[in-house]
């Protein structure tokens, strides 16, 4: 029953051990954070236990995987414990970074001075959504081309001014760039940032949240899986229509109203933290 009980508890550590880093990403601490940002133009950084497992894990993955393929764009890992040594404990205070929230996402952007905090349900395509609405940088999501995510984003804010000459043209240069696409999955993928343009172009930008609410009701139902990685690489195209000038204002601002609502509770909990030291 003793070695019963020593295999098992062996198991279980195990098992946590390979848990405690998600394959895609960097661990750091303090120190070796400071070094990844200085090597990375944007970082997107998680506090969590150091052996996360659940929905929100499951979720994390999932968009490790999608932005394997982003340049100057890496995924950190903070694991944090409260007990013992406490592990990145103050790392996380000072970062707001409390453990009833776990997990935690900040985003660091190059000359930008203050993270940006995400607040949103922690699913994949929360993340992803966040992460394209304030970054000027390509993930890589699947289904998306390079040569055509900033066209777009220069194509909504052609949209969103009521240009119709430079929708045009931007219509005109994603078709010749899509001409010059070689790979037959690629090919695909560009007939839908085409179809999309053509869309907006003749409905107005209501067609985006008609389009994603389509997609999200197909889902939900009985889709081939063939038919299904059709429907995510659109919804991936659509996220690349995002308006650039809103985006880069946005940074400032959103950083100023963080460290505001957040000054009360990170001085509360420093001072729970004294006391328990």
């Amino acid at each position: 029953m003793k070695i019963f009980l020593a295999f098992a508890t062996l198991f279980s550590f195990l098992i946590l051990s390979n848990n405690a880093h998600t394959q895609g990403t960097i661990t750091v601490d303090s120190i070796t954070f400071d070094k990844i940002l200085q090597r990375f133009h944007t970082v997107l950084l998680k506090f969590d236990d150091k052996f996360p497992y659940g929905p929100f894990q499951d979720n994390f993955k999932d968009l490790v995987d999608s932005v394997a393929n982003a340049k100057d764009f890496v995924i950190a890992e903070v694991p944090v414990t409260d007990r013992d040594n406490r592990e990145n404990y103050h790392f996380g205070l000072n970062h707001y970074a409390f453990k009833p929230d776990f997990p935690v996402y900040r985003l660091f952007i190059k000359d930008t001075p203050t993270p940006i905090k995400y607040v949103g349900d922690r699913t994949a395509d929360d993340l992803k959504r966040f992460l394209l609405r304030n970054t000027k940088v390509w993930l890589g999501l699947s289904g998306t081309i390079e040569l055509l995510h900033e066209l777009s984003g220069e194509f909504i804010d052609a949209t969103l001014n009521n240009d119709t000459d430079t929708q045009t043209l931007l219509l005109e240069k994603a078709q010749n760039r899509v001409n010059t696409i070689l790979d037959t999955k690629d090919q695909k993928s560009g007939e839908m940032y085409l179809k999309v343009m053509e869309a907006v172009m003749k409905d107005g930008i209501e067609f985006f949240k008609r389009e994603e609410r389509r997609i999200h009701n197909l889902l939900k139902g009985k889709v081939t899986k063939e038919k299904k990685i059709e429907l995510r690489h659109r919804e991936n195209i659509l996220l690349s229509f995002k308006p650039l000038k809103e985006s880069a204002s946005k940074l400032t601002d959103v950083a100023k109203d963080q460290a505001a609502s957040a000054n009360e509770q990170i001085q509360e909990t420093t001072m729970d933290a004294h006391k328990e030291l």
